[in-house]
């Protein structure tokens, strides 16, 4: 136990992460480097003198490291989101071969690089280097559920303010926190449970100095309403105790977690400049998804006309029933619209729901059952790959629906999304989303709404491209799926 509590303390250093993902990085670019002068040398015939100049290493490697180091990408990787990790690595790893050519023409023209190498170096970095760094968080991550190398903290502020803040942490999946506690805003302390939201209540905010002797963390999680400006003064005092006590502080405001804004510090001033992405940015980033719906769409549906014979032979063996199933959904007109799926149930399925109330009841909960007698042998296994789904694709490629994007949901289900059904309407539904990529139907119905209001609220195509991947890797684990 012991041993495991040392070693979780070592890794979790910042020094130890920023080594791990400089280490990671350097292997990743000398093995696509590799790779590519084997691919241009066996398969293209060029010759090694074009391909690899004495001590090339010594040039490629430092520079890729300060290139990446430039980009912010040795920053905190806890403290960045996954679609920012792929928007840093692809900017970064394209800078550093945009780089690259020029230097190669200047230092080493007398080579003469082959453009094949450069090319082929280029995809293995995107593949390698992109590989190596989310293979790094996802090893922290899997560490964090176990409880291995998490980091103490104290939450302290209103009990309103600190429930968004775990909910946010909660929708993204986010295990880096092992919180020990809650420091309550005083005046609302009378009306608190001794456990809020399941943590137990440490005392008054007034106390913090006491709290802070007595439970030695590693953060100080501060909450604070926007309105409530006099708090600052007092955020600057447990800031500069926390200092003194090798503490670490963030402090979250609604004001500054807006996703619609970057901002950065006047150092003239003091003051906090509120910037939003260049005008062309955001068309850009819709342009690119409306590509790549086009393109999975294709890619989907000729995978689903090569699908179609083997299913429906399963399907029709089984029951000799229909071989798809026409689902409707809400659509942003507030219209019924149908997208088709393979029948996974038995024939009468909806008829059956519609006169058992013990199992329409158990439905309503998720509108979804666990354990559904309804779906039959060749439909449960069609459910645990998501074979189901590929008829959707023919949707996404007539533009019906995005391949990322909300969950679609019946009429009966948008009472359940309250005041955020506008919200969602804004959006084109998905074939997947971010819901399915964080955990598909482990999730309760809150959290799926939730979950697609973060979407909607953070989108961007680097998120979308994330939750592709993640949605690949979620349907060969076949997990979560029923």
């Amino acid at each position: 136990m012991a041993g495991t509590a040392g070693f979780g303390k070592v890794i979790r250093q910042p020094w130890f992460k920023t080594s791990l993902f400089l280490a990671s990085d350097i292997a990743a670019i000398s093995l696509a480097h590799g790779l590519a002068q084997l691919f241009a040398h066996r398969w293209l015939g060029i010759l090694p003198e074009a391909l690899n100049p004495s001590n090339y290493y010594l040039f490629y490697v430092p520079l890729f490291a300060l290139v990446v180091w430039l980009f912010d990408g040795y920053k905190e990787p806890g403290l960045r989101r996954p679609e920012r990790e792929l928007e840093v690595g692809v900017k970064a790893i394209s800078f550093y071969f945009a780089a690259l050519v020029c230097a190669n023409f200047v230092l080493f023209k007398a080579h003469g690089f082959s453009r094949y190498l450069i090319v082929a170096w280029y995809a293995a970095s995107l593949l390698l280097v992109l590989g190596a760094r989310f293979g790094m968080r996802g090893l922290y991550g899997v560490l964090w559920r176990r409880g291995v190398a998490r980091e103490t903290a104290l939450l302290a502020g209103p009990p309103h303010c600190l429930a968004r803040l775990r909910r946010q942490l909660s929708v993204q999946r986010h295990h880096r926190y092992e919180v020990v506690g809650m420091m309550v805003e005083g005046a609302e302390l009378a009306d608190c449970d001794v456990h809020v939201n399941g943590l137990p209540q440490l005392g008054p905010l007034d106390d913090w100095q006491r709290i802070l002797d007595q439970h030695p963390v590693q953060w100080v999680l501060l909450s604070l309403s926007a309105n409530q400006l006099d708090q600052h003064s007092r955020v600057l005092e447990i800031a500069r105790a926390c200092r003194e006590r090798g503490i670490s502080v963030q402090v979250y405001s609604d004001l500054l977690s807006s996703p619609e804004f970057h901002y950065e510090r006047d150092e003239f001033s003091g003051f906090f400049r509120f910037t939003s992405p260049p005008r062309w940015a955001r068309p850009l980033q819709i342009a690119a998804k409306i590509l790549l719906d086009r393109l999975l769409g294709l890619l989907g549906s000729a995978v689903t006309l090569l699908l179609t014979p083997v299913i429906a032979a399963v399907i029709k063996l089984e029951d000799r029933g229909p071989v798809f199933y026409r689902s409707a959904y809400l659509g942003q007109d507030l219209q019924d619209h149908y997208y088709l799926k393979f029948r996974t149930m038995c024939v009468d399925a909806d008829a059956r729901l519609a006169v058992d109330s013990a199992l329409r009841s158990q439905f309503q909960v998720n509108f979804k059952l666990k354990r559904d007698p309804r779906v039959t042998r060749a439909g449960s296994f069609l459910r645990k790959y998501s074979l189901d789904e590929f008829p959707q694709f023919f949707s996404v490629l007539l533009g019906q629906l995005s391949f990322v994007g909300p969950r679609t949901i019946r009429r009966e289900e948008a009472e359940r999304y309250g005041s955020h059904l506008p919200n969602l309407l804004t959006v084109k539904p998905g074939l997947t989303g971010f819901w399915q990529a964080m955990g598909r139907q482990t999730t309760t119905y809150d959290e799926r709404v939730r979950m697609d209001m973060f979407y909607i609220e953070h989108w961007s195509i680097w998120l979308d491209l994330v939750i592709v991947a993640r949605t690949f890797w979620e349907v060969v684990r076949g997990r979560g799926a029923y």
